[in-house]
């Protein structure tokens, strides 16, 4: 059986929402009997990710987690848990096996469905940072828009706005960003993910959205299955791997 290591950035989920949501990813499967989703938080940095700030505090406990786990041999491929995909670069660096960036994949897939896709992200705020991710991954000209809820990733989380409230902006959101001209969405949080929005949006929506984690698990699913992985010659190890792993432990 091939496990797949989600891993939680940051901090302040309770056990109940981490198995829930594990639970949610491994219904993502497309061969549930031979794979399976592990999911845990790193327990490190903010309780919530919508900054680049945030981000990058993050990335410290998600090295330290995918190391350790990698060095009892609890995984075969890994997943960057936040939209933001923070440290994606750095954990292929460090590990010999598929690590799955959310947004990138989901990227990858919008470009199968059309020319242009958007994005709906939680805030405002967000967007600069979105933007940026775009130029580095080399879809900024496929971008038609990135459109936002105004809705805290926390106050999702803990049902200070109702599912029903979210569900009615984000597909409202999806027909605004197919006037945009985009061809498809994407959704910019992994807590949207969570809450199945694409479900519900691609029942009613004229153009088809992308949920992430499901992106994601299936991304993971298909590298192990093929055998391959990123290059290394894109992904140079760090020449001091004791020095990296010394600072990983301070």
């Amino acid at each position: 059986m091939a496990t797949i290591l989600y891993l939680l950035g940051g901090q302040g989920k309770s056990i109940a929402e981490i198995r829930r949501r594990e639970a949610i990813a491994n219904t993502f499967l497309a061969d549930p009997v031979r794979n399976r989703v592990i999911m845990e938080a790193v327990g490190y940095g903010p309780s919530a990710i919508e900054s680049c700030t945030e981000g990058e505090i993050s990335i410290v406990g998600s090295l330290r987690k995918a190391l350790q786990d990698s060095d009892h041999r609890r995984m075969d491929a890994v997943i960057v848990g936040c939209g933001d995909d923070p440290g994606l670069y750095a954990l292929r660096e460090l590990l010999d096996m598929p690590v799955i960036g959310m947004t990138e994949t989901s990227c990858a897939f919008a470009s199968l469905l059309g020319e242009r896709f958007s994005m709906i992200t939680t805030s405002e705020e967000s967007v600069p940072e979105t933007r940026q991710l775009f130029r580095k991954y080399g879809t900024l000209d496929k971008c038609a828009s990135i459109r936002y809820l105004n809705f805290a990733v926390l106050d999702m989380q803990q049902g200070v706005v109702s599912r029903e409230e979210v569900v009615d902006k984000f597909v409202r959101q999806v027909e605004l960003a197919r006037q945009d001209g985009a061809a498809s969405c994407i959704m910019g949080c992994a807590t949207m993910a969570f809450l199945l929005l694409d479900e519900a949006a691609n029942a009613v929506a004229t153009i088809p959205v992308i949920n992430p984690v499901k992106a994601a698990v299936r991304a993971a699913e298909m590298l192990l299955s093929l055998g391959i992985r990123h290059s290394d010659t894109a992904y140079v190890k760090p020449r001091d791997m004791a020095r990296i792993r010394r600072l990983l432990e301070a």
